[in-house]
């Protein structure tokens, strides 16, 4: 099944392959979670702060719907 991922702030400089500014089309099992997806594109763990899917909030054990929105966040710091 298919998902659209788009990755903001730095994290597309985190993504292994090229990243179109529309985002990537990935292939996903049905049982594939959000944690499984961050590792599956070899984002750091530890930068991922915020991930919704269809513009809902997402825990790192939600699974994937079909033909989903996945957003993916970096965390931030500062004072």
């Amino acid at each position: 099944m298919q998902v659209i991922v788009k990755l903001f702030g730095t994290l597309p400089d985190h993504y292994p392959g090229d990243y179109p500014n529309s985002g990537l089309d990935v292939e996903v099992n049905t049982t594939t979670c959000v944690a499984e997806l961050v590792e599956l594109l070899q984002l750091p763990r530890e930068q991922v702060a915020i991930v919704s899917i269809n513009g809902r909030l997402a825990k790192a054990g939600d699974v994937l719907p079909d033909n989903s929105e996945v957003k993916v966040f970096q965390a931030l710091h500062g004072g």
